[in-house]
């Protein structure tokens, strides 16, 4: 079960005391949850539209309009560093990843404007359970090639910079979306449109899947985990001993870059897949009924988290690279100055051709 599916899910809990539904879980008919309702749809709205202009904007300034503006400091016009490239490279399949996550808000705004019922049919059941686990584990795995990145960078900073072929970046970033696509694919089978309590809710799978659950915990999250904060706190510990004057600032925004990347990871990830671990251990439970509706509430709300991390993952990209926001923010008003140039150009070309037409 999902973001989509969780909003609407009517728990009935026996306990020795009571029986029958002792609450409801999101859209009820009250005008508290019907206010609830609304600023979920406000703050999906707001979500989708930050984070695909921000994403979006980091994907074309890099991939489209960027290339070769990321130079050596001091040395403008010698072309694109290997390191600067594969930094390049990283950024925009992470922005990639972040707007397949978001791709999905627009079918979770029909489900919240449908009082909390799936409208869509089937198809796009599958589709949006799909993008769910092709982002998550896409991100995963690039976040882990990124920290995997600044180890190499630090410890082999002549062949990383110099030696490695600049094809190299790219086929890793092609395997890890092939990956992550394996694993995401048996989710467009398991899902599945479902009654429940008069509603029509998209499940991820029908109850739950072992299988499902413990492959998504380990590959799209443990694993991931151990190799990002691992790589990090390796990259810390061997900056320690740079302890030159010439490189305190370096190391200073290293740690900052560092810590931010480490918070928004656990702040945002962690609390996710702790749900949703705790929530499988409830299934079959009935000692664990009290629970259930609370840690249904605490994985909907995490799952905002993720989202807005997506929406905001490119501030931290301008934080990492100290070049990254000049290319960006420079590709703005240079496109915009061709435009208006190219518009002025064509004013100009009508202009003359009319006057060349008044003469003959």
């Amino acid at each position: 079960m999902d973001f989509v599916s969780s909003t609407r899910r009517t728990m009935t809990l026996s306990t020795p005391n009571q029986t029958g539904p002792i609450h409801k879980l999101g859209c009820n008919k009250t005008w508290q949850e019907e206010i609830g309702r609304v600023i979920q749809l406000l703050v999906t709205i707001v979500i989708f539209l930050v984070g695909v202009f921000l994403n979006g904007l980091v994907v074309w300034a890099l991939a489209l309009r960027g290339r070769g503006r990321l130079t050596r400091r001091g040395s403008a016009g010698e072309g694109e560093t290997r390191g600067a490239s594969s930094f390049r490279v990283y950024v925009v399949n992470l922005a990639l990843a972040d707007l397949v996550l978001l791709l999905r808000t627009p079918l979770m705004m029909a489900y919240l404007a449908d009082n909390c019922s799936w409208p869509l049919g089937l198809e796009a059941c599958k589709l949006v359970v799909f993008l769910r686990g092709l982002g998550l584990y896409a991100a995963a795995f690039l976040l882990c090639a990124v920290a995997l990145e600044r180890c190499l960078c630090l410890l082999r900073p002549v062949w990383a910079s110099l030696k490695r072929p600049r094809w190299a970046v790219p086929l890793v970033c092609g395997l890890l979306w092939v990956l992550a696509s394996a694993l995401a694919a048996p989710y467009v089978y398991s899902a599945l449109v479902k009654g429940v309590n008069g509603t029509k809710q998209c499940l991820d799978s029908d109850g739950y899947s072992q299988g499902l659950f413990v492959t998504e915990t380990v590959a799209g999250f443990l694993l991931p985990l151990t190799v990002f904060l691992g790589s990090n706190l390796a990259v810390l510990w061997t900056a320690r001993t740079a302890t030159s004057s010439s490189s305190t600032q370096r190391m200073v925004r290293l740690y900052r870059v560092l810590f931010l990347t480490m918070l928004l990871f656990l702040t945002c990830w962690v609390p996710y897949f702790t749900c949703r671990f705790l929530q499988a251990l409830a299934e079959g439970r009935p000692d664990w009924s009290g629970h259930k509706i609370h840690l249904f509430t605490a994985k909907y709300v995490s799952s905002f988290l993720v989202y807005l991390k997506s929406a905001l993952n490119p501030v931290l990209y301008v934080f990492a690279a100290r070049g990254l926001g000049r290319t960006i923010w420079a590709t703005l008003p240079s496109n915009i100055g061709k435009v208006f140039n190219e518009e002025s150009t064509d004013t100009r070309s009508r202009r003359t051709l009319k006057r060349g037409d008044s003469q003959i």
